[in-house]
């Protein structure tokens, strides 16, 4: 597999049409397993392997991925005092904030509840009554949830806080694709998918993208969003999407 993945990116460097590039770029990433997350300090994950072969076509190869609380990471995108954050939903209201290339994978946002919780609901309103909800500070859930008027929004650092909240029983939901569950539970030792069952209708499909401040000038942009069309057209993409988050489907 290895081997074919040199190959194949090979191939894709062989016909790049990018010169070289200096743009010393400050690339954040959050830890959000599977897509990217850090074990015994390396950098692993589907999205860590993708964006290391769009900064190779890029020549930004020896730029170095700095994992970041999600909040941090948005703040200093904004700021102008980083570069690159990923992974991001695009919203019309970020759209403005940032610029995006993508999308880099796809996902659809759920309620979980705590197995065995007496806890149910059937449409979004019903979710506005229970006590509290545990989100992720500035995240896409986090930000739908207040634009719908949800008040009982139990506001936390990230996304595994927010399960040992329900573990506990100091939240009552949380919203997560199924992906990102299973990812945060296979590097917790303390975190089982026995503990969590689905509840209630789907919350929201979103797409995940690399996001850019605003900065950052289009043609460097540009080049990312060409790098990764590549990599998606001469199948390198799927083999890393098969390798590492085959068994993450919805």
């Amino acid at each position: 597999m290895k081997k074919l993945l040199l190959s194949l990116l090979g191939v894709v460097l062989l016909f790049s049409p990018f010169p070289a590039l200096a743009d010393n770029l400050k690339v954040l990433a959050e830890d959000h397993p599977p897509y990217c997350y850090e074990e015994e300090g390396q950098a692993k994950g589907f999205l860590i392997d993708l964006v290391r072969l769009v900064m190779e076509q890029v020549q930004e190869g020896n730029t170095t991925v700095m994992f970041v609380p999600w909040a941090r990471g948005y703040h200093d995108l904004k700021a102008g005092t980083g570069d690159v954050l990923f992974p991001m939903a695009k919203t019309p209201e970020r759209d403005k904030l940032f610029k995006f290339v993508g999308p880099v994978f796809k996902n659809v946002e759920y309620f979980y509840r705590k197995k065995g919780s007496n806890i149910n609901i059937s449409t979004l309103d019903d979710a506005k009554k229970v006590d509290r909800i545990g989100v992720s500070r500035d995240t896409l859930p986090h930000q739908i949830l207040t634009q719908k008027g949800f008040t009982n929004l139990d506001i936390g650092a990230d996304f595994e806080s927010g399960l040992h909240k329900l573990v506990k029983g100091r939240v009552d939901l949380v919203p997560l694709s199924n992906g990102v569950l299973q990812g945060l539970v296979a590097k917790s030792s303390s975190l089982d998918l026995s503990m969590f069952e689905k509840v209630g209708p789907p919350l929201f499909a979103a797409s995940g993208y690399i996001a850019f401040g605003n900065h950052v000038p289009d043609t460097v942009v540009a080049k990312w969003q060409q790098a990764l069309d590549n990599l998606k057209s001469s199948g390198v993409y799927q083999t890393i999407v098969e390798r590492h988050i085959a068994i993450y489907k919805e």
